[in-house]
């Protein structure tokens, strides 16, 4: 059962979950995603995904900060493990420039933009999966207004991000994830609900977008930060 099958609040609240599990853990924002899964949990899902939600509750509601900090640098920092990045799974440097200059443009076109204390990187995970849940909340708000017609456009603008960007790589990145996690059970749970998520999102919409390759070699960390709030 796909989440937007149940409700496209529930749709917007699981890109929204994976959107913060994917950015640098503080109190705040483990607190909402302990919320939000446990939301999640009011819906129906096969048993896998049903344990993976309770996981990703009892771990963002009990997990040491700075343990999980430690975590987080360990796969995404110094070395990089795994790229949080779409343009990092793209080996031709021109391509890589497109993409980000056509991710950016999704999001100037809804007044939406990245932030960050060092540098712009509108291909980080966080922010393409925050954009996802931009979109569907905008969708159901134009819904809610009798305002069909800006609601299937939404609809297929989500359609388009998801098959044109989001869609090519998540489902390699959260694969990495779940291998590199070892013991680190919150983003193992994460990784396992996105894959999920993600999938089910691209059969629903019929979508068979040309996926990114696995990155390799690992390289030196991309030093960019950002802030998709």
């Amino acid at each position: 059962m796909t989440v937007a099958a149940a409700s496209g609040v529930g749709q917007a609240a699981a890109w929204r979950l994976l959107s913060l599990g994917f950015t640098p853990p503080t109190r705040e924002t483990l607190d909402e995603v302990a919320g939000l899964a446990e939301a999640l949990l009011g819906l129906e899902w096969d048993r896998r995904v049903e344990s993976t939600l309770r996981v990703i509750v009892s771990e963002a509601e009990s997990v040491d900060r700075d343990a999980l900090a430690a975590q987080y640098q360990h796969l995404f920092g110094g070395t990089v493990r795994v790229a949080p990045y779409e343009g990092s799974y793209e080996l031709d440097p021109i391509r890589q420039g497109r993409q980000m200059a056509d991710v950016a443009g999704f999001y100037r076109a809804f007044g939406a933009e990245a932030r960050g204390q060092v540098a712009e990187r509108p291909d980080h995970v966080g922010c393409e999966l925050e954009f996802l849940s931009f979109l569907e909340l905008r969708r159901l708000e134009a819904l809610e207004s009798e305002r069909e017609a800006d609601a299937a456009v939404l609809d297929d603008v989500a359609a388009s991000f998801l098959r044109d960007h989001a869609g090519r790589w998540l489902p390699t990145f959260f694969g990495e994830v779940y291998a590199a996690a070892g013991n680190a059970q919150l983003y193992r749970g994460l990784a396992a609900f996105g894959m999920h998520v993600v999938r089910a999102e691209l059969e629903r919409r019929a979508l068979d977008p040309e996926p990114l390759p696995r990155r390799h070699p690992v390289s030196a960390v991309e030093r960019d930060a950002f802030d998709c709030g």
